[in-house]
């Protein structure tokens, strides 16, 4: 079974036929540096993109320790403020539930505060990593040298 559609595509395509001429080749020269300015422009466009993340993830980083002073600051102050409350109440034989009750209000505010904190630390670390992460991405890219295609 013969198909002439498909034998004159590859007739068109051999070199060194007459239907594979100079401008087919001039042609390809073209396509090469389409191809090249494609490339170009891909890698472009992902150094961009990774760059962005980065400083996505450095903003990230500093409105997240930011919030995290606030709230620190926040939290230690109701931890002093309720060992105030404490300190006031055991002065004059005060009743011992509400001196419990004082003591246990302490150590929620403690707990708090230390649950901040590690939940801040452990916030911190996965945005590093993928700070890393796209630092180790650019560093790749910026390596890659598209020439040795060509």
């Amino acid at each position: 079974m013969r198909y002439p559609e498909y034998e004159e595509l590859l007739a068109d395509s051999r070199p060194n036929t007459a239907a594979y001429s100079t401008h087919s080749q001039l042609d390809l020269i073209g396509e090469d540096t389409d191809l090249k300015d494609l490339l170009r422009k891909s890698h472009q466009n992902e150094r961009q993109r990774i760059e962005a993340k980065l400083n996505d993830v450095d903003s990230q980083l500093h409105h997240r320790k930011e919030i995290h002073k606030e709230s620190v600051a926040e939290l230690e102050d109701a931890v002093r403020e309720e060992k105030t409350r404490l300190q006031r109440l055991q002065r004059p034989f005060p009743p011992e539930d509400r001196i419990n009750r004082q003591k246990q209000r302490i150590r929620d505010a403690e707990q708090q505060l230390q649950k901040l904190q590690r939940n801040h630390w452990q916030d911190c670390q996965q945005l590093q990593r993928e700070q890393r992460r796209l630092q180790r991405e650019l560093s790749e890219l910026m390596d890659t040298e598209f020439s040795a295609f060509f």
